[in-house]
């Protein structure tokens, strides 16, 4: 089992945010995905996620915004997409 056992997925893209729900899910995870910044912001701080996947270019806040209202309380990494796979 892993350290880090849950995900938050936040990516407009829904087939994208669904490839990514599901391959970490087949590897043990417990996933959720959200698709608007401003509702990842509520979502990180209210559950509080060892990981969060981060699109920059997301509908309500962009990525950067995000991170800078989750930092003050959030210590869990934060790794960003930017651009298509």
């Amino acid at each position: 089992m892993s350290l880090v056992s849950t995900v938050l997925v936040v990516e407009d893209d829904q087939r994208l945010s669904a490839l990514l729900v599901e391959l970490l899910e087949s590897e043990g995870y417990d996933v959720s995905a959200v698709a608007r910044g401003d509702t990842a912001v509520q979502r990180i701080l209210a559950t509080d996620p060892a990981v969060v996947i981060l699109d920059v270019n997301l509908p309500g806040m962009d990525g950067f915004q995000v991170c800078r209202a989750v930092r003050p309380a959030y210590r869990g990494w934060i790794l960003t997409r930017i651009g298509s796979l």
